[in-house]
């Protein structure tokens, strides 16, 4: 049996790992809502302001470096997993807007303002890491010149990735309060809906060349089919559930519980998340890069 190279031990720790961040959450949650007299929280992003704050934010962190950091199908497979991996630490670090006294006007939901400062200190060292990031890359991009030029899908992914700090620019420094107000549930948003195309691309495209699970392409698309046909169900649900009803808990009546409709729906969609993730780790067991797509 030959041993796996460094480079390929690398790649299948890194992509366990994230699959690992998404079962580490989950358990958070089980235990957090096993608690006695605990109500389920309106969301899987409202436990930023429980017990398990920590993992949640260091979750999703963690899962946004590694999503940077795995190189899918050169194009825009690749580009949305580098996307979704800068969004989802905003996801972390600006929380969802809850009832709170410090409200205003009355009644409204928002970023505490107890917390602003901390959530402002940590945006702002985000920018600049960004910041040096993306230079980084175009001082790249510029020494490679015409003697390695990078393709035409490696630029405008970055080119992307530039358009996207400069809304974070302009809508951080520019409008803050909006920012606060929405920046959590636009890039949280972003972040399944980009999902959501990089598994439809992956139905579309995937052919195997030597799994873990020895299964033909047709196999492996059809679990991914299913996936994304799911996860716009659950996105599009739940956000037709927060536009009609105004909230993340849905009550039928006043006399009534609320139910925790957000929370199941990201429930579901990090579990969609896990499965995705897991099953084309094994699709990818023996790869550093996907193969190129075949006809078979």
């Amino acid at each position: 049996m030959d041993i796996p190279s460094a480079e390929l031990e690398t790649y299948r720790t890194l992509r366990l790992g994230m699959a690992a961040g998404g079962v580490l959450l989950g358990l958070a949650l089980i235990g957090f809502i096993g608690l006695p007299d605990i109500p389920v929280p309106t969301s899987v992003s409202a436990t930023y302001y429980t017990p398990i704050q920590n993992i949640f934010v260091g979750t999703l962190i963690c899962v946004g470096l590694a999503l940077v950091a795995v190189k899918a199908r050169p194009g825009w497979e690749n580009n949305l997993l580098d996307a979704a991996g800068v969004l989802i630490p905003v996801v972390a670090l600006v929380p969802t807007p809850i009832a709170d006294a410090s409200c205003l006007p009355a009644g409204r939901d928002c970023v505490p303002l107890r917390l602003t400062q901390a959530v402002e200190l940590n945006v702002t060292a985000y920018w600049w890491m960004g910041l040096i990031a993306l230079g980084y890359l175009w001082i790249r991009r510029w020494r490679a010149g015409s003697a390695h030029p990078w393709g035409g899908s490696t630029t405008g992914g970055l080119g992307s990735l530039s358009g996207l700090w400069i809304v974070l620019t302009i809508a951080f420094f520019g409008f803050r309060p909006t920012f606060l107000q929405y920046a959590h549930y636009t890039s949280a948003i972003s972040f399944f809906v980009i999902l959501v195309v990089v598994v439809w691309i992956n139905a579309r495209n995937t052919s195997p060349e030597d799994p873990a699970v020895n299964q033909p392409a047709k196999w492996y698309r059809a679990w991914y089919f299913s996936i994304a046909v799911a996860m716009v169900a659950f996105v599009v649900s739940g956000v037709a559930a927060f536009a009609i009803t105004g909230r993340q808990n849905y009550v039928i009546t006043a006399t009534t519980q609320p139910f925790p409709v957000i929370f199941w729906v990201e429930v579901v969609l990090l579990t969609l998340f896990v499965v995705y993730w897991a099953l084309q780790t094994v699709e990818l067991w023996n790869h550093t890069v996907p193969p190129d797509s075949t006809d078979n």
